[in-house]
């Protein structure tokens, strides 16, 4: 069954395409559950890692500075687990649970897994298919201002503020796929597909990409 990551630009329809592409597969769909495991093996709360790849640095600043202080909500689990990596740097501690959990889930197969890196993880295994989704940024702000659940709650819905908020988390996430992989986030070479929502929409993005899983599968 296939393993497809997802990885998008803010405002390009990741979260809705993911869950139809599931649902329409008969997937398991990774977003969130990501966060919970990561957030689990290492005892941070879920609140602060839910977005630590994907927000401005200052979030994945204060989630540093708790761990270097061993602040005791964020201690790790006993477990050898946690004790294998408590040699580790933050950043390379969260990476290698994160790591663990997305490739748990590729071994199970049938998942469609959202962000997090996913596919600079798994790289080029069979059976892997790996798509980008982008969108002009007039089309991310229409998306983003009918689908305000998606947006931060300090972040007001005007057009500038939405082009400033696509801005900033687009380059927080080029900025954690370049330290962490070395890898140029936006270079289609690192996909098998690469999707504009702008112009297809979440049904046209779907069908896509079940065409291109069909494909793969033949």
């Amino acid at each position: 069954m296939p393993v497809i990551t997802i990885s998008r630009q803010f405002g390009a329809a990741g979260v809705p395409v993911g869950r139809a592409l599931a649902e329409k597969l008969g997937a398991e769909f990774l977003d969130r559950a990501i966060v919970a495991q990561v957030a689990l093996r290492s005892g941070i709360p879920e609140t602060e890692l839910e977005t630590y790849d994907e927000r401005l640095p200052s979030l994945w600043q204060r989630v540093a500075a708790a761990l270097t202080t061993s602040s005791p909500e964020v201690a790790m689990p006993a477990s050898s687990y946690a004790d294998e990596l408590t040699h580790l740097t933050t950043h390379d501690r969260l990476m290698a649970i994160t790591r663990s959990v997305i490739e748990e889930a590729a071994d199970r197969g049938n998942v469609v897994i959202l962000g997090r890196g996913a596919a600079f993880i798994l790289g080029r295994q069979e059976g892997t298919l790996h798509v980008q989704l982008h969108a002009s940024l007039d089309a991310r702000i229409r998306y983003l201002m009918s689908r305000s659940e998606e947006i931060p709650t300090e972040r007001s819905l005007d057009e500038r503020s939405l082009r400033d908020l696509c801005r900033s988390v687009d380059g927080a996430r080029a900025d954690y796929i370049r330290r962490t992989f070395s890898a140029d986030w936006l270079d289609p070479r690192h996909y098998d597909l690469s999707i504009d929502t702008g112009r297809l929409g979440v049904i046209g993005t779907v069908e896509v990409i079940e065409a291109a899983v069909e494909a793969s599968a033949a």
